[in-house]
């Protein structure tokens, strides 16, 4: 069993729904102008985390391109069963529709988020295969 699949009887969209649907309810703060961007960043690393490895929503050499593929995937599966087991369906909804504003109205700045979380990303990647490729070498030795 794959241990970073949180909720396995949903799929990872539903799943990303559900952390949303969790991070709304206990970090959400009205009039807090950053609450988008944070988001964003949600996505960004559940996408680089569970889809870029397997190359599933990232068919655009542009990033946020890719995002916003897996956010109308996302949205597609939001169904009323998962609705209605979510604590804030309400706010999921209105955070998404923010999110999607955050994106199209800062489109270039998006974009150089998720190439920094990227980078960020794939260098931990890196130390992870070394750290375990000296651990391998070390216990042969």
């Amino acid at each position: 069993m794959d241990k970073n699949i949180i909720y396995p009887e949903f799929t990872l969209e539903e799943q990303l729904i559900i952390i949303v649907d969790k991070y709304i309810s206990k970090r959400y703060q009205p009039g807090d102008k950053s609450f988008s961007y944070q988001l964003y960043l949600i996505f960004v690393g559940y996408h680089l985390k569970y889809f870029y490895p397997k190359n599933i929503y990232s068919r655009s050499n542009r990033n946020i391109d890719n995002v916003m593929a897996m956010f109308s995937s996302v949205y597609k599966s939001l169904t009323s069963n998962l609705l209605q087991r979510l604590n804030n369906k309400e706010g999921v909804l209105r955070e998404l529709n923010s999110l999607v504003n955050f994106i199209d109205n800062n489109q270039e700045k998006a974009e150089q988020i998720y190439a920094t979380v990227r980078a960020q990303y794939e260098m931990k990647v890196i130390e992870k295969e070394l750290t375990h490729e000296v651990r391998v070498r070390t216990v042969r030795l």
